[in-house]
């Protein structure tokens, strides 16, 4: 995972829930999260190899602005160690909470041009022990949630292309087909496993299903309006607790 913007809920699956929620990823994380500025992190060279599940307490000793992150030196019990959050307001010398995260090796800052033996990435950082409570929160960079219905939002479906109310009413038929889709991006987490992750609404939707994961290797901004072609993966399993009922993977921006 590199840079992101990779904007750290879109996984609608229990699993997920009983897995740990990514980074925004992050940074989605968190997960979320504004348009990244491409390149500022490099890839993660190594799988996560660990995760936390408990309620951690930590102390924070020093915050390293990474432009789409935040990077905390926290102290827990003693403990130092380094956790990456989307760039929110943090302050050194308070309290913060956090459930779970996921463990990276190696991971490369290029905004900070600084390399982490192990780093923690988390979706969630609060200020109360009690997770119920939440008062600074990161998004998962792979949510599938809907995004929010925006009405002004009337992209024309491309020429040979679907919309998206037509993909997800009939997402079955689209399997593993190559298709091209127009739309609006919403949200961008760059850097992810390799891969920028795109979300775009057209002003369809089913079923309360309005925005559509593209995965590319293609930059572009929140606010674009783009075409993109690419494949059709139903039930996409990334691992992790990370499962798409539906993704483009692959895609190409049509000019």
């Amino acid at each position: 995972m590199c840079a992101i913007n990779v904007t750290f809920t879109e996984i609608k699956s229990k699993k997920m829930k009983n897995n740990m929620k990514f980074f925004t990823v992050l940074f989605s994380i968190l997960l979320m999260v504004g348009c990244k500025d491409k390149g500022n992190y490099s890839k993660v060279n190594s799988p996560a190899t660990a995760s936390k599940t408990d309620t951690h307490k930590i102390l924070v000793k020093e915050v390293l602005d990474g432009g789409n992150y935040a990077y905390l030196n926290v102290d827990e019990n003693g403990k130092n160690y380094w956790m990456a959050i989307s760039n929110i307001p943090v302050t050194v010398g308070n309290t913060y909470y956090y459930d779970d995260g996921m463990v990276m090796k190696d991971f490369e800052s290029k905004q900070l041009n600084k390399t982490f033996d192990e780093i923690i990435f988390t979706s969630t950082i609060r200020t109360t022990e009690l997770s119920e409570e939440p008062t600074v929160k990161d998004e998962n960079p792979h949510t599938a949630a809907p995004v929010a219905v925006q009405n002004d939002v009337k992209i024309e479906k491309p020429k040979n292309g679907t919309s998206l109310a037509e993909l997800f009413s009939a997402k079955k038929s689209f399997s593993a087909k190559s298709i091209i889709v127009k739309g609006k991006v919403v949200k961008v987490n760059d850097g992810i496993m390799n891969k920028n992750w795109v979300h775009i609404v057209d002003g369809t939707q089913f079923e309360n299903k309005n925005d559509l994961t593209i995965t590319t290797t293609e930059t572009v901004n929140i606010g674009d309006i783009v075409t993109f072609k690419g494949i059709v993966v139903l039930d996409k399993d990334f691992g992790q607790g990370y499962v798409y009922d539906i993704i483009l993977e692959e895609a190409k921006l049509v000019k």
